[in-house]
């Protein structure tokens, strides 16, 4: 700028604003526009150009610091940060100079275009603002050079969707959300709760009322977290459930402290589900404070009693009705398979009205009673089921009439066996997702899956038991649990009603269940009561002492699982008095030693003890005639097996010691092998498998350093081959293995073999299998046959069609591994230590033309992905993947990988991408879209 002018400038303006305001006072605007002009108006003119180009460079060079913020703020994203408040505000304002600098310079470059911007006032005007937004482009530098945090710790996800339950119906619930609603914006309501009958759909409010969070920027709340109480409240768990969602470790003591600090820095909403009694929720580690709650943070929690929501000093309280008569029959009637108005009969209309009156209004009973009547076609079973209904009023008053209510839909269930099965899932905790494989072997201990005088296979059993599954879902009495196709569960109401059952009050057969699953109990309660029960579960416990001499003459099933570290010892005289048990479960105990008394349970058909510290089975179990099933997966001290303890267990048909230290070796070298002999007497070994136990038809089981003549003595026995289902094969002293006439095998490890050149894998065989490990195989490669002839790969369109996870670690010979892009089940992929992959999926290999990756799902299934340590790894696949279902994605130590397989519209139910910061930074994308989709996802794994 010219010396002169700034002096001038100087110099005149005190002066001249002394002039102005005289003659502003005496004359008015018009005299003062001309001092204006005439004075400083002089040097504005003639500095416009100037000025003009100053405000480009100093605005370039603000943008450049904006530039720089903004990628500081995405770099933290990375670390869970996000920008301060000042830091916000800084970047508002620099948008706001940024639009009116471009207006001042559309205006600027237009002022020749016409006589009126040629005009000295309009040259006036632009001068002065280009001198404003001057002044304001200087001060915003000098205010980001004075911000001090720029960053803070960003807010995790702010919602955890939750799925709505099949149990329940938003028939009629709009009036009821809206007023919920409109208590999350009262100031004067902190806590808010929502009571009414069990079953009435109180739950289905709240995850509704939680979903509508779902959208990202939709909420008032900065985190939105989901617990689930129950009636027996888990302090431990509730802390956890919080701490999750809050993105918090907890250790130690301090867990409330924890709990506080990370939550008083948070405008919450706090879901509880299912609150039986207060819950304090200052000691759990929640903010309770009226002075805290002026930040607007809010507890709504559901419960069936209004004492409850005094107790928890609820501000509101919301009452969930009954069902009006209109939507009492609209939702009647859906579960019917009706449409409400075809009827073709009239009277059976007006008793089918009836019957829905009798339900109350409420969902859950209206539910099940219309799934129980949805096959009643005549006059006589609607009338018989009004009579059956006769004691219950037109309005429910207590649960009592409730569970009737229900108990009227079980009993209408016309299969007696799945009236056991029902009642039989109420021995799992409330709330807990049961999986579906174990429920059903429990029954088929019992022998609730069975038809005639002896017991079937297990197989077909269990093929009883998923028919049994879909019966008691069509009746609305069992619902899919979180994995849905594993995984079911019971609605808490249902529970109570087969819990109300088996207590000896709605049962006249004596069926009697004591159940105090997942109480957090230490010592056995009422003891005394063993007598008279039928089934008793203490499973999820903390017991450290059981009985010394229970008498159960009726005891059918004992689950004593998951109590460890706690259960350590069995008394002696433990089992003498339980002749009748069927069904025993020790599993994830810390039992050591079992009792020789075992062998008194002599009607016992299903046995459990995986992850055990068990070190020997002992010689008793012999006594076991009746034993059908027993499980020994993980016992990792397992050491000795005496021969004559299994193989004379002849109605044996399942023995699973499937990742145990029990090996079965080869060469005749340590235990298991033929001629073995210890402390215990010969030891099993697989030739005992192969000549006796005739029943047997799954197995699972190790074998370590297996030879050519190994495989061929498998090979040559139908027996073994079609019943292995679990097999870990370890040091293997072949070149080659193909386990392909191994047809039934559903899990597969094959590890620690340095000679092990080629695994060979057919593309129409192991169809069954659900589970493949391959590991330490540093020369093995992989060949494919299609029938008998080797191919290039998979011919096949899918290949192990139920494979549902995958591991792959040490596998250094191995340079891709496109043939997963044909695994149709896939959910697990975990790929570690191999060292010549450089592209997962190589494109060049798919044979299938026209293939739209993006668009087309090869992997629907596909939940989780592991990579570690692949130094050369550098692409997954060079086309986007859909992977409708990834949640999770995690790279570790994979330095080359710099694009992620996700595009546009991939992975939408993504909740975390993990790895090292600066792998995080480092990533390459194809589109910036993409990038600031998926950056809120992204957590640093150190």
């Amino acid at each position: 700028m010219n010396p002169f002018l700034v002096c001038l400038g100087f110099f005149w303006d005190p002066l001249s604003q002394g002039v102005q305001n005289f003659l502003q006072s005496s004359t008015g605007e018009a005299v003062s526009w001309v001092w204006n002009l005439a004075a400083g108006g002089i040097v504005t003119l003639i500095l416009l150009d100037s000025r003009a180009e100053e405000l480009g460079r100093e605005m370039t060079d603000l943008i450049c610091l904006r530039e720089d913020l903004e990628e500081h703020i995405k770099q933290g994203e990375l670390e869970d940060m996000g920008p301060t408040s000042q830091a916000k505000n800084w970047l508002r304002k620099v948008q706001e100079i940024e639009s009116r600098e471009a207006d001042f310079r559309v205006s600027f470059q237009q002022r020749g275009a016409s006589p009126e911007g040629s005009s000295l006032r309009s040259s006036y005007r632009l001068g002065c603002e280009a001198a404003e937004c001057l002044k304001e482009v200087q001060r915003l530098k000098t205010e980001k050079n004075n911000l001090l945090d720029q960053l803070i710790p960003a807010r995790p996800p702010a919602v955890v969707p939750q799925p709505s339950s099949s149990l329940c119906d938003n028939v009629g619930a709009e009036k009821t959300l809206s007023e919920i609603r409109s208590l999350l914006e009262d100031n004067e309501a902190p806590v808010i709760g929502i009571y009414g009958l069990g079953g009435i759909g109180k739950t289905t409010l709240l995850k509704a009322i939680n979903n509508e969070f779902l959208p990202r920027g939709s909420g008032r709340f900065d985190l939105v977290i989901w617990v689930t109480v129950s009636k027996e409240p888990d302090i431990l768990k509730v802390q956890e459930q919080i701490a999750t969602q809050l993105g918090c470790p907890l250790h130690g003591e301090n867990r409330a402290r924890t709990l506080l600090m990370g939550l008083s820095q948070k405008k919450f909403l706090l879901l509880l589900d299912d609150v039986w009694e207060k819950l304090d929720l200052g000691s759990i580690g929640v903010p309770f404070s009226s002075s805290f709650f002026r930040n607007g943070s809010k507890v709504v929690f559901t419960t069936r009693s209004v004492t409850v929501c005094n107790d928890m000093d609820a501000k509101r309280k919301v009452k969930v009705p009954l069902l009006n008569r209109k939507s009492s029959w609209t939702l009647f009637c859906q579960k019917l398979g009706r449409e409400e108005d075809q009827w073709n009969d009239r009277s059976i209309r007006s008793l089918a009205e009836a019957v829905c009156q009798k339900c109350g209004g409420l969902p859950i009973t209206l539910i099940t009673v219309g799934r129980a009547m949805a096959d009643a076609t005549t006059h006589g079973e609607w009338k018989e089921a009004l009579m059956a209904l006769k004691g219950i009023p037109v309005e429910l008053g207590d649960m009592k009439e409730v569970l009737i209510l229900l108990k009227f839909s079980f009993d209408r269930l016309k299969d007696t066996s799945a009236k056991e099965c029902l009642l039989y899932c109420a021995l799992f905790q409330e709330d807990d997702s049961i999986l579906i494989s174990e429920l059903i072997d429990y029954w088929v201990g019992e022998g609730l899956l069975d038809r005639g005088c002896y017991p079937d296979s297990i197989d077909r059993a269990r093929n009883r038991g998923l028919v049994v599954i879909t019966t008691l879902k069509a009746a609305c009495l069992l619902e899919d649990g979180e994995d849905k196709g594993r995984d079911v569960k019971l609605h808490d109401t249902v529970r109570e009603m087969a819990l109300w059952i088996t207590s000896g009050v709605g049962d006249e057969r004596g069926n009697v269940f004591l159940v105090n699953s997942g109480e957090q109990l230490r010592h056995v309660p009422t003891p005394e009561r063993w007598t008279e029960a039928r089934r008793i579960s203490l499973m999820c416990n903390e017991i450290r002492l059981l009985p010394e001499e229970p008498r159960c003459p009726n005891l059918q099933t004992l689950l004593l699982n998951y109590n460890i570290p706690h259960l350590e010892e069995i008394p002696g005289g433990f089992f003498q008095f339980m002749p009748s048990l069927r069904v025993l479960n020790l599993s994830w105990t810390g039992i050591r030693v079992l009792p020789p008394e075992i062998g008194s349970l002599v009607e016992l058909r299903y046995l459990n003890l995986s992850r055990t510290p068990l070190e020997s089975l002992p010689m008793e179990v012999r006594n076991l005639t009746k034993l059908r099933h027993l499980r020994l997966e993980g016992t990792w001290t397992l050491k000795s097996i005496p021969r004559e303890a299994v193989s004379s267990l002849e109605r044996l048909q399942s023995l699973n010691i499937y990742g145990s230290n029990y090996e079965f070796r080869a060469g005749g070298e340590g235990g298991g092998s033929d001629g073995v002999i210890d402390h215990e007497g010969r030891q099993l070994c697989l030739k005992d498998l192969e000549d006796g136990m005739w029943n047997l038809t799954e197995l699972g089981i190790c074998i370590t350093g297996m030879t050519h003549e190994d495989m061929q003595a498998v090979l040559n026995s139908q027996r073994l081959s079609a019943s292995i289902r679990f097999l870990r094969l370890q040091q293997v002293q072949l070149s080659s293995v193909d386990l392909g006439f191994m047809k039934a095998l559903r899990r597969l490890e094959i590890s620690d073999s340095t000679d092990l050149e080629e695994l060979v894998f057919n593309t129409n065989q192991l169809s069954e299998l659900e589970e493949l490990t391959l590991g330490e195989l540093p020369r093995a490669t992989i060949s494919w046959k299609d029938g008998n002839v080797f191919v290039r790969g998979p011919t096949t369109a899918a290949i192990f069609k139920n494979l549902r996870r995958l591991w792959i670690e040490k596998c250094e010979a191995l340079e891709d591994i496109t043939w997963i892009r044909q695994l149709p089940c896939i959910e697990i992929l975990s790929l570690t230590e191999c060292s010549r992959i450089e592209e997962v999926i190589v494109v060049e290999e798919v044979t299938v033309d026209n293939v739209d990756y993006e668009n087309d799902s090869f992997f629907p299934k596909l939940r989780w992905i592991w990579l570690q340590d692949l130094p050369n790894l550098r692409s997954i696949c060079r086309h986007p993947l859909l992977l409708p279902s990834l949640e999770e994605f995690h790279v570790i130590n994979c330095p080359e990988l710099k694009k992620l397989p996700f595009g546009l519209s991939t992975a939408k139910n993504i909740q975390r991408i993990s790895g090292e910061k600066e792998w995080l930074k480092q990533l390459e994308w194809d589109h910036e879209d993409v990038r600031s989709k998926l950056t809120p996802y992204f957590r640093p794994s150190r």
